[in-house]
């Protein structure tokens, strides 16, 4: 079974795949309010020291593109994690936002939506996110 037949079954809605580019994913964000002073580059090592250094500083997330698979799928659906995790990587009085995917295709989006509505990021977006009536700026 491929993975389209695997996240097809997963997923009642489904949306047209963005390509990993992150000019196209800029472009995303930007639209969706956030401020153009972030920027999604490509990093093409994660342990080459002079490769890191090439990258733009302050790094305020990382969104890892994978290809998936069926064994992929299963290895993830037996390892859970539990959100608690993330909220003990929060700062003290800093609730995490995590939103869970629902739509197949949609990862660069839900990827874009954690890494802005969370920690520093959220004081670059351009109007004011209400979540569960407590304002996030």
């Amino acid at each position: 079974m491929n993975s389209t037949k695997i996240a097809t079954q997963l997923y009642a809605k489904c949306f047209v795949p963005l390509e990993s580019n992150p000019l196209v994913l800029n472009d995303l964000m930007y639209g969706l309010g956030v401020s153009r002073s972030l920027a999604l580059t490509d990093v093409w090592s994660i342990d080459d020291p002079i490769q890191l250094s090439l990258i733009s500083r302050p790094v305020f997330a990382l969104i890892l593109v994978l290809p998936t698979s069926e064994r992929y799928e299963r290895h993830r659906q037996s390892t859970r994690v539990p959100i608690r995790i993330a909220e003990d990587l929060s700062g003290e009085g800093e609730e995490v936002i995590w939103i869970r995917q629902t739509i197949d295709n949609a990862c660069g989006l839900y990827a874009i939506l954690h890494a802005t509505c969370n920690f520093e990021t959220r004081k670059f977006i351009g109007m004011p996110i209400v979540f569960k009536g407590k304002s996030l700026h």
